[in-house]
């Protein structure tokens, strides 16, 4: 659990001293917030409401870490279809599929730059398929192999009409799956935020009603 947790800070570029040290405050703070007042108080509801409170802090934290790793990756992907964009228009324009990568570098991200001239670099050291498939299951978007596969076979025999049509058609369901993606995240989006209210009168509907019975029991013990 440590080991991933460690993996998933390392992932989204996050100091892991300073997140340790946030979670920790916010919890000494939770903690030192729910004794205060169930001393101050006397009402043993509150420690109940307190432990609540921690595992609802700790899980938007880390839920926080998921959200940065989801749009890290999510900007991997959308740059991903931007490269091959770029990579039909210098096919298209006499490059062969060594150049246009080259070319690309210019215009990518420092994580893309790294991954392309990785590329290169094991493209020059093997001429199979494996390179292409390698770059390819770094994207998790399934058509991204049969694109990769697709530019492989113009290594050896060119981008003639029949390799650019397969090319320039898997490129569309790229791009199409991406506009998909972007519409249901959007919807999804929309159905969290209209979910809030609920979840916000929920929790006061919660904290009345320990409230009450905390007033009724003070009640009942004085009468």
């Amino acid at each position: 659990m440590l080991k991933r947790f460690d993996e998933l800070l390392l992932f989204i570029a996050a100091n892991k001293t300073k997140e340790i040290l946030k979670i920790v405050l916010v919890n000494v703070f939770i903690i030192g917030a729910t004794a205060a007042l169930t001393i101050f108080l006397k009402q043993m509801m509150i420690a109940f409401t307190g432990i609540i409170a921690i595992a609802i802090a700790n899980y938007l934290i880390f839920n926080g870490y998921l959200d940065k790793k989801k749009a890290i990756l999510d900007e991997r992907e959308h740059e991903f279809i931007a490269m091959i964009s770029y990579f039909q228009f210098f096919i298209t324009n006499s490059y062969n599929v060594y150049q246009a990568f080259q070319s690309l570098i210019a215009y990518s991200s420092p994580w893309m730059e790294e991954q392309i001239q990785s590329l290169i670099l094991e493209i020059d050291n093997d001429k199979s398929v494996k390179p292409f498939i390698n770059f390819a299951n770094k994207f998790k978007n399934n058509v991204a192999a049969n694109v990769m596969m697709s530019i492989y076979q113009m290594v050896d025999e060119g981008g003639n009409g029949l390799h650019m049509y397969q090319f320039n058609s898997l490129f569309q369901q790229l791009s199409k799956a991406q506009q998909v993606e972007l519409i249901d995240a959007k919807e999804r989006s929309m159905g969290s935020i209209s979910s809030l209210p609920l979840i916000g009168a929920g929790s006061i509907t919660v904290l009345l009603t320990f409230g009450i019975i905390s007033v009724m029991g003070d009640m009942i013990n004085v009468l």
